[in-house]
This record gives C-alpha cells, structure tokens and sequence, in this order.
C-alpha cells in the first residue's frame, strides 16, 4: 500500500490512473485497499484517494475487483470525509452500503460521527449514534470517547459525565483518553469543578495522567482562578520531563489571564520561547488579553507587532484584546487604528469587535470621538450584526430592545431608532406608526446574560428629564420597558423638544466636521492643552487649601451675599465668568487666613479680591479701569488698591486661585464642546455651568478641591439628563478620579446631586435648548472655532431670553421643593445677553483654551503676570 501511494504521487495530477494501478489491485484485499486510501490522503492525495475507491464503485457486481467495496474501504473513505468537510458525501457513503447490503459496523459509525462533528453537525452526531443502537450495534470505547465529546461540543456536560457510567454498564471499560475527553468536555461547558471532579475519579481507578490530562487539568484550574495550582501542574510536568505542547502554554497563560496576573503569563510565555515551542493564535490571544486587563496597553501592543512579525495571523479575538487593551489605557485612536488595521488585513469584525470599538469611542465622552462612533454604527447596522425592528404600522407594539447592550452600542442604537421613527413621521405621516412602541431595558430572568444597569438608568432619566411620552409599564414579558402611544410619539419626535433633547445627548449628528484628519490633530492639541492646564490645577490644589475653622462667623454669614455682589459686579463689568469664580476663591483664601476682618470691610475685601483675579485672568484690553471699578463697586478706586494691598501682604503676593468653573471648563474643553454648534455647545455646557453658579453658594463643598466638585458637577448634571457617559474615560484619564466612590468625590457627589434637582435650573436648561432648536447651525470644523461664537448668535439668543426669565420668575418655591436656589438671585448672568461685551458665559466657555492655559501658570502660583495674557478674541 505504502509503495502504491508512493508511485501514485510521482504521477502528473491531471493523468487519470494507470493500468499499472488497477492491475496491482488485484493482488491486494479490502484491508490492504484501505490503507492504501489512508496513504494517499496523508499524502495529499484525497482527490487520488476519492478517484480509485470511486472507480472500484462504478464497477459491476460480478467484477473481481468489486468486492473491494466493502466495510473496510468504505469507512476508510467516510473518514477521509473529515479533510474534505464533506459530511454530505459521508452520509452518501453509508446510504451506498445499506443499499448494497454491506456491513455497516462500529467503526463505520464511529467515523461517520467523527465527520459530523469535525463539520459541526453534533445534532446529526447524535442521531447517527442512536441509529447506530437502534440496529443492536455495540458502541466501543472509541465510539463512547465520541459521544463524550458530542455533548462536550453541545453543552451537555451532565450527559457527558453520565457516559462513563453507561460504558461500565455494558462491560466497556473507559481508557485514559475518556477521561482526558470527559475533562476537556467539562471545560469546554465551563464547568472546570465537574473536570477537577473527574480527575480525581480517574486517579481513584489506576490511571497515571499524561500530557493531556495535565493540560486540561491547568485549563480547568485557570477557570477557577487557582493560578497557584495550575503552576503547581506545569512545575509537575517539568519533573516528569513530559511534552509541553502550545496547548500547555497557552492554557497556562490563559489561566493567568483569568487570575489577573499579567506579569507571570508573561513569563510563561518567555519560557514557552525558551522551551523551543511556537506560540499559536491562541497563545498571543490569551497574553494579549492578559496585560489588557492588567491596564498594559503597551504591552499587549508590543505582543501583538510580536505576533504579526512572526508570522501568526491575528483573527477577530486578536483585535477584540487589542482594542480592549487600548480602551482600558485610554488610547481610543489607537483603537481605532486597530480596528482599521483589522478591516484592511481582511478579517471581517465581528459583533463583539464592533461593540466594542464603539463603546470604547462611545465612553470617551469625546465629541469626534463619539461621531466616529455612530459612523461604524450604522456601518454594522447595514451588514446585520446589530439587529433593529422594523418601524412598519401594525396592531400590535414594535420595540427596541437595549438589554445586555453595552452603553456606546445602546444609546446608538436608540438615537437612530428615534431618528427612524422621526423619518417616518415626516415622510410617511403620523398614522404611519405603530400603535405602541416600546424600548426594553431589562429583560429579566428570561434571559441568561446580564442586564447594564447604566443603560437602564439613562434611559429612563432621559425620557424623565425631557417629559418624553415614553412612560414606564408593567410588562408580564421583561423587568423594565418604557412605552409610547404612537401618535403621541409622532407629536414628540416632529417638536423642538424632541431636536433639543437630540442635541443635548447626541450632539454628533453631523461627520462632515469631524474628518479623521482634523480630528487627530485636533485630538492631539486638546490633549495637550488640557493636560498642561490640568497639571497647573493639581500644583495649586497640592500647595493650597483653605483654613475653614479661620473663616469668622461674620464671614460665613456675608458670603452668599458677596458672592452675589460680586457676580453683580463682574457682569457690569464684562468680566469672564471664571474670572469672578477665581475671586469668590481668593475671598475664601483671604477670609481662612485673616481670622478676624471687620464685618464693614468684608464687601470691599470682596472687590479687591475680584481686581487681583482680574489682572491674572482677563486679557489687558479687558481689564477695568479704577474709574470704571469705582463707578460699578461704589469703592474708591485708593480704598480698593490698599486692600489689594494688604491681600498680598497677607497672603505673601500668592493670590493663586484656580476655581471649580476654571476647572469645569477644561474638562468640558476636553470634551471637545466648543467644535459643536451653538445649540450643541449649550447642550452639553449649559447646566453645568449653571451648577456651578449655584455651587458657589454651598459651604459644604470648600471641603472639597475645586477639581472633584467640578467633576462631581459634571457627573451629576449628566447622570440627572441620562448623558451617557455620566463620567467620560478621557476625563478619568486626566484626572484620575476613576472611582466616583471615593470619600472626597462621594461628597462632592451628593451634593451636586442635590443640586442638579433643583428644578428651575432644568426648566431654564430645556427652555434655553428648545430656543436654540431652529437656531443650530454646524460648526466649520476648523481652527475659527477656537473664537467666541460668532456675533449672531447673541442676538438671536437673546431673541428668547425674556422666554428663560419667565420661566424662572412664574416658578414659585413649590416647584423647586419649597427650597429658593441662591444663585437664582443672579441667574441672569446666564442668559446670554447682546450688550455683555465677552457674550454670556455659556459663550465665553468657547473662547480659546490657549488663554486658560496661558492663565494656568499665573493662576497656580499667584505671581502676576510678566506680559498681560490675551485671550483668543483679545
């Protein structure tokens, strides 16, 4: 046989078989044939294989050379069936010989099963294997090694277990492979305690485990997160001298992996390279994996360019490590790199990749970012791997399920639901909707993956905080769904309200302005700039504090009412508003280190303190003059320069003062705000800016630095709007805050909760935004944004700023919880306002972040300035 395949393979592949071949068949039997064939096909040779058995077919019944046909060949040929993955052809075979009346034995089922499923046929495995036992034939032990291995790959890992019992039953005793098949079964089923369970059976009958039973001990291990006995079994195979295959390492590495321990796996995989052995696309998956959740992205990137330079072919878990890698590092262009590299390389992502590119884009809170986000939305949204249904007018509801979608990928998938049904309102009519329609947040019970919480929870508050008709229900199916009549849907979708409430939580509608170009060297510069602004907010947090026992009773009781004074003033005055902010602070400083300042002179401390931040953070064409001060303050312009004076006599010419409204604006600035347009800016500003007026006021906060109440302003507005995410990675990144539930934050946090739900400042939030919906214009894109708005949208903002007052005035204490905001007094500051000379501070939060960082240096360390800074309008 062996020499037959010899000469067979010298023969030119497209020449049929020579009468040679066929004459020497007649000197060999059917076992003889069957070797033959298995020869060929280890060879190479299938086709060979499949064109003699197929010629001893097409031979008559009385030839000699027909009674090769038998159960021997035919078997060997359903085996061959398995390079081919041609289960078709397998069961063709066996239909062949029962019609021809050959023996079809245990090996012939045997194999037939193998063929299902190395195909993925388990179903037909199984019934192969019960019409094998309808026709009385005994299973063997191979047969048995089979079917263990058909419920591993079903998940049905009881009937697995109960095999080796059956097999004992009918006096088939279980060899060493059914138990490392049972084991590997297990694991395969995720159930490494019922494979650990078998190992120890397998030692209580006799049998030495070998090569394989340690590797799918290691496996079973690392799912239960003992690294330390998974360890325990590779040092063990290390004294036995046994083969460590890849599959040693890569269980190994996967289960360091699973333990978290990213150092040690790789140094398994050092040691796998020194061993001589070749890692495989498992191998890198599992260590790349490893240092993602270890929070090394470099790493996992240094083990993917190993990967790729040595020849292993990443597939579609490679690159869902790899963005994960980036993620969890903060690296979302990178990312984004990934997934184009993978896209080029020809590996077709999959729904786990794109969920998790977008989400990784998505909680950035990065506004090109998030639009980048949207675009590969719809893009897996056209080839199928999200699934949305179809908005077509039927009697029963038609729903949007968001349960167990990861936050980016849901809240995506909501706005372009909800811009769908708009579509069809306006295209179609309002009749054209449903009856009901319904988004389903938690499933429940029924079904096995976990709800997200967070997605839960925005939706709701979204739908709360606009009044959108969508109303919680009752549901006998699912946890939580909110639900809508369609026509009152069809009313919301066409308001100004529906395209506020767009603008407010999407506000990325439009990519022409974010090409990828313009958005990596935008990127590159926001980061920069904020990360040097913010490294001047940590210095001055770090080398300041205020003494709050040093602040006098008189003080304490004055400061909601020098506060208000000086917001007075400085809109007089056509200040900036972190400018008056900065001064409210270095009142605090002063009142904390003076002790004792005479009641009568506490409003003139207050003027003095708003001239100092003015000179460290106006540009020079807009600080005021003495008359001008004089004039606005009713101070005398000596009287002020001597307490200005003595404020730096005090405080030892340090009147650094970096305010949580300075801070509040680089985070915002990060996010990329001021590239929006202006109901966009508004959007994703307006109530936090607010917040931070009335934040002011609360004594409790200057407990806290000024950089966690801004982040907790920002986390609380958003979480209060359903503003996903509540607290953007790239933030966290910067800031380090990445756990809210630190003592400081968790502070900070309940009271800018408490804050946030005053309501007049939403009522005033919504009616600002729906003024601004015919008003929306798309930003250039381009470095003129970094100017103030243009001039047009002061005046037609202030087209609806009587509209905003009214709101506040016809809100009595009832509707804000009997509690009057304090900064309401002077909420007119924002309203923007034609005749305030910077526009109003919602405005100036667009102004050049290059001033802001100019500014940081003067600001952390309280020197004055050596040339005055200029703003980007200055």
């Amino acid at each position: 046989g062996q020499e037959g395949s010899v000469y067979i393979q010298k023969l030119p592949k497209r020449d049929a078989l020579p009468d040679k071949v066929i004459r020497a068949l007649f000197h060999l039997d059917s076992r003889a044939v069957a070797l033959l064939l298995k020869d060929l096909s280890r060879v190479g040779l299938d086709k060979r294989a499949v064109e003699l058995f197929d010629y001893l077919r097409s031979l008559g019944d009385r030839h000699v050379l027909r009674g090769l046909c038998d159960v021997y060949t035919y078997t060997a040929m359903i085996s061959l069936c398995i390079y081919q993955q041609d289960v078709d052809r397998a069961m063709e075979l066996v239909e062949d010989m029962r019609q021809r009346n050959i023996e079809r034995n245990v090996h012939t089922y045997t194999a037939l099963m193998n063929v299902c499923i190395k195909c993925g046929k388990l179903a037909l495995a199984l019934d192969i294997y019960n019409s094998m036992r309808n026709v009385n034939c005994v299973p063997n032990v191979v047969t048995y090694n089979t079917l263990i291995d058909v419920y591993g790959k079903l998940g049905q890992w009881e009937k697995a277990v109960h095999v080796i019992d059956s097999m004992k039953r009918e006096g088939v005793e279980p060899v060493l492979r059914t138990y490392n098949t049972l084991i590997i079964a297990c694991n395969m089923c995720n159930q490494p305690r019922e494979a650990l369970a078998v190992y120890h059976r397998l030692l209580s009958d006799g049998f030495a485990p070998n090569s394989t039973t340690y590797n799918a001990l290691i496996s079973a291990y690392g799912k239960v997160a003992q690294l330390d006995r998974a360890l325990d079994i590779y040092q063990e195979m290390l004294r036995q001298n046994m083969d460590r295959s890849v599959i040693t390492y890569s269980s190994l590495i996967s289960a360091c992996e699973k333990a978290g321990q990213w150092e040690t796996a790789l140094k398994i995989f050092s040691e796998m390279q020194q061993d001589g052995c070749a890692p495989n696309t498992v191998t890198y998956n599992s260590l790349i994996t490893a240092c993602a959740q270890g929070g090394q992205w470099e790493k996992a990137h240094e083990v993917f360019e190993q990967m790729t330079t040595g020849g292993c072919t990443p597939d579609v878990v490679t690159y869902t490590a790899l963005i994960s890698a980036f993620e969890r590092g903060g690296q979302w262009q990178k990312a984004l790199q990934a997934f184009h590299k993978m896209c080029v390389q020809g590996c077709k992502p999959d729904a786990i990749v794109y969920n998790a590119i977008i989400d990784t884009l998505w909680e950035t809170g990065v506004v090109w970012a998030q639009s980048k986000a949207l675009q590969l939305f719809v893009s897996a949204l056209q080839q199928g791997q999200f699934r949305q249904e179809p908005i077509v007018r039927k009697a029963g509801r038609v729903q949007l399920n968001l349960h167990a979608m990861t936050a980016g990928v849901a809240m995506l998938s909501l706005y372009c639901w909800l811009q769908d049904i708009k579509r069809v309102v306006v295209e179609k009519g309002r009749d054209q909707l449903p009856a009901l329609m319904a988004i389903v947040t938690d499933v429940g019970k029924v079904s096995k993956e976990q709800g997200n919480c967070i997605v839960k929870e925005a939706v709701a508050a979204m739908m709360n905080f606009w009044e959108a008709p969508f109303r919680p229900v009752q549901d006998p199916m699912y946890a939580a769904v909110l639900e809508a009549p369609g026509p009152q849907l069809a009313d919301w979708v066409v308001s100004e309200a529906f395209t506020a409430q767009i603008a407010s939580l999407f506000p990325i509608a439009d990519p022409s302005k974010f090409g990828d170009d313009a958005t990596s060297a935008r990127e590159e510069q926001v980061l920069q700039d904020c990360s040097e602004a913010f490294a001047a907010v940590q210095h001055f947090e770090t080398t300041h504090g205020l003494i709050l026992p040093n602040m006098s009773p008189a003080y304490i009781q004055q400061r909601p009412t020098l506060i208000s004074r000086l917001l007075e003033i400085s809109h007089k005055l056509g200040m900036r508003d972190e400018v008056v902010h900065d001064a409210v602070l270095l009142m605090d400083r002063t009142a904390s280190q003076a002790k004792q300042v005479p009641e009568d002179v506490l409003p003139l401390v207050g003027v003095a303190a708003l001239v100092i931040s003015s000179k460290q953070g106006e540009s020079s064409d807009n600080l005021p003059t003495n008359l001008n001060i004089e004039h606005v303050t009713e101070c005398p312009a000596t009287a002020v320069a001597k307490m200005e004076w003595n404020i730096r006599g005090l405080l030892s010419d340090d009147t650094a003062a970096i305010s949580t409204m300075r801070c509040l604006k680089i985070y915002l600035e990060r996010l990329g705000f001021r590239f929006l347009d202006k109901q966009g800016v508004y959007g994703m500003a307006g109530f936090a800016i607010m917040m931070a007026v009335e934040s002011l006021y609360d004594l409790s906060l200057l407990n806290c630095r000024p950089s966690v109440v801004a982040a907790a302003l920002l986390y609380a507005e958003r979480r209060l709007r359903g503003a996903v995410p509540f607290w953007p990675s790239v933030l966290a990144k910067m800031t380090h805050y990445e756990d809210m539930a630190t003592p400081e934050l968790t502070v900070a946090v309940r009271i800018a909760q408490k804050l946030s739900r005053k309501h007049v400042y939403a009522q005033i939030y919504k009616t600002q935004l729906v003024a601004l919906s015919g008003l929306a214009t798309p930003g250039s894109g381009n470095t003129e944004l970094l100017q103030p708005l243009q001039a047009e949208w002061h005046s037609g903002y202030d087209m609806h700023a009587a509209s905003a007052a009214a709101a506040v005035t016809n809100m009595g204490p009832a509707a804000v919880g009997g509690e009057q905001p304090q900064g309401l007094a002077v909420i007119e500051h924002l309203v923007p306002r034609a005749s305030h000379p910077n526009g109003s501070p919602l405005e100036e939060a667009a102004d050049s972040l290059a001033s802001l960082t100019q500014a940081m240096q003067v600001l952390s360390t309280g020197a004055a300035p050596a040339k005055p800074v200029v703003s980007a309008n200055g």
